[in-house]
């Protein structure tokens, strides 16, 4: 029999991180973050880390890459460790295609770079890239992180060298575990208004957030100050929802005010991607609270 191991997924602010962890408690279980964002180091208010403990977080520095394949490697080593030391794995986070990656054991795309076509697509725009991505493959735009110029850009490299869409080129294996998808799903008005809520709290350092590796937990906008200061607002990481506002509101280019409206409709765009990409998946079960959750482990973990 394969060993089993328990995935909760749902967009950003649904609660998944509190449901795995009350289930982890019930479950001798352990923590998987599955968040291409938390992986960075000192990047803490931004992607609402908690002060829980989870594996997958601050694996490296912000102006480091870190893959899909660097994932997959990592998250399947700590499940395997987990289920040695006789405790149930819980991944947990909304990242789709590198929760897949490990749990479908993807075959990733394994297409070299070409340097000249490389930079030919990084000298452009974010938004002409995904104009250009999504007339080539209509599926992967669906649920690619647009947000994510690096990864728009491999996307856009792989298909243009290969002809074929990218979406197509991760071949699906045959999995290591028997795996349980549970994802939280919560009403589009009241997760609009959790989002609206956590900004807001990110902004003023209400939330309660991973102690940053500066030993400072100011607000998200002192958080990039110094990110900026150390690294600047170019690279890669600092791209993702909540740095690009507030970098471009560091540089002058826009309020305060409009940055916070602009992390809120761009973090709300995401859940809606997120929500996309996780209800193609017909395995996922469904559920609104515990209790549920609950029930159908019961009949997983004691068939």
């Amino acid at each position: 029999m394969k060993p089993k191991i328990l995935v909760i997924v749902g967009p950003t602010a649904s609660g998944k991180t509190s449901l795995a962890l009350d289930l982890a408690k019930r479950l001798n279980g352990e923590l998987i973050s599955v968040d291409s964002r938390q992986v960075y180091r000192g990047m803490d208010i931004g992607t609402a880390k908690g002060k829980e403990e989870q594996w997958g977080i601050d694996l490296v520095d912000p102006d480091e890459l870190f893959s899909v394949a660097d994932y997959k490697t990592y998250a399947t080593n700590k499940t395997d460790e987990i289920l040695s030391r006789g405790r149930l794995p819980i991944m947990v986070g909304g990242t789709g295609l590198w929760l897949r990656a490990v749990i479908d054991d993807l075959d990733l795309t394994k297409t070299a770079r070409d340097p000249a076509l490389r930079e030919a697509l990084e000298a452009r725009g974010l938004e002409d890239l995904f104009l250009e991505y999504q007339a080539l493959d209509p599926a992967g735009a669906q649920v690619i992180d647009r947000d994510n110029k690096r990864r728009v850009v491999r996307a856009l490299e792989v298909t243009k060298l290969t002809g074929k869409p990218w979406s197509e080129q991760q071949t699906r294996g045959e999995s290591k575990y028997d795996v349980l998808q549970i994802g939280l799903s919560v009403p589009r008005e009241e997760l609009n208004e959790r989002i609206n809520k956590r900004v807001d709290e990110m902004i003023k350092s209400g939330l309660k957030i991973h102690q940053s590796s500066s030993g400072s937990d100011g607000g998200l906008v002192e958080e990039v100050r110094r990110l900026r200061e150390r690294y600047g607002c170019e690279i890669e990481s600092m791209t993702g929802i909540g740095y690009r506002q507030v970098c471009s509101y560091l540089e002058g280019q826009s309020t305060l005010d409009e940055a916070i409206e602009e992390i809120k409709k761009a973090t709300r765009a995401y859940a809606k991607r997120q929500m996309t990409w996780f209800m193609r998946d017909e395995r996922i079960v469904w559920v609104t609270n515990v209790s549920e959750a609950e029930k159908i482990l019961r009949a997983f973990t004691h068939p």
